[in-house]
């Protein structure tokens, strides 16, 4: 394995015209693909590594990407099990809905250096909303993401979407590999601390694919995520770990509200992303 950083664009060119180079990879998400993969080239440079050939890539614990090599990625998924009791992903739900967690698809290591990356490049800012006519600020902060400048309202307010950025765009495809979905936007969040949280809702927006699927990274402090039936008031909660992925879909939305609950306890930073389906008009 070669790393991109220690080369220059000479010795590149060299290796891959003798064919010592005949896969590339990304080496904080562990996957490897295809040269010519688009998703690759959008990759910075010292994340980017080279192999020999693709059982290379395997042996260093690499797994296909599911753009550029989605054959050898079905592969690989129909192989792969669920990180904690070797089952395939379940739901969580009783009824009237389907909320699937992963747990962590992401490491220790990679998922710290994203928490520092997104706390960096992001363009957070504190999160407004219009309730009862009073305009509210909030100490937690929002950022708005996408394909395109997509206008998402909530809360009686407008956000513009922002171009992605380079790790918002390698996490978008991680997620989508991972849930077999695609999505066009990200909404994040920034809890600073425990006494930052979120009130009992649902992401039942006009401008949201109806029954879309939402997936949800965390990263950073470990919180306690709720979910409450519209009609029965039954509930249940989970810890969502940090580097870990979480998805609502079907008709959760309509059925269930979700909070994350204030803690006194927790005194570190939590970022959850949020990926969504927008209606292009």
């Amino acid at each position: 394995m070669w790393q991109h950083s220690e080369l220059d664009a000479a010795a590149v060119r060299a290796m891959i015209r003798k064919q010592q180079v005949t896969i590339g990879g990304n080496s904080r998400l562990k996957i490897y693909g295809k040269l010519s993969c688009a998703s690759g080239k959008r990759m910075k440079r010292e994340n980017r590594v080279f192999f020999t050939n693709e059982s290379a890539a395997i042996h260093a614990g690499y797994r296909p990407c599911g753009h550029c090599m989605l054959h050898a990625y079905k592969k690989w998924k129909e192989r792969k099990m669920n990180l904690f009791d070797n089952a395939p992903v379940q739901n969580l739900l009783p009824y009237d809905g389907v909320v699937e967690y992963y747990g962590v698809v992401i490491d220790s290591a990679a998922a710290d250096a994203y928490l520092q990356g997104l706390l960096q490049e992001i363009a957070w800012q504190h999160d407004e909303a219009v309730i009862f006519g009073r305009h509210i600020v909030t100490a937690r902060k929002v950022a708005w993401y996408g394909d395109a400048g997509y206008d998402y309202t909530y809360s009686n307010t407008t956000k513009r979407a922002l171009p992605w950025t380079e790790n918002l765009l390698q996490l978008k495809i991680l997620v989508e590999q991972l849930t077999c979905e695609t999505y066009n936007s990200c909404l994040l969040n920034l809890y600073h601390t425990g006494n930052e949280g979120m009130a009992w809702h649902s992401d039942d927006e006009k401008m949201l694919a109806k029954n879309g699927a939402i997936a949800s990274l965390s990263f950073g402090a470990e919180r306690k995520f709720s979910f409450r039936h519209r009609d029965t008031k039954e509930t249940l909660a989970m810890m969502l770990q940090h580097g870990s992925l979480l998805v609502m879909k079907g008709v959760t939305q309509t059925h269930w509200l979700h909070s994350l609950p204030k803690s006194k306890k927790v005194t570190m930073p939590r970022i959850n992303l949020t990926f969504r389906k927008m209606v292009v008009q």
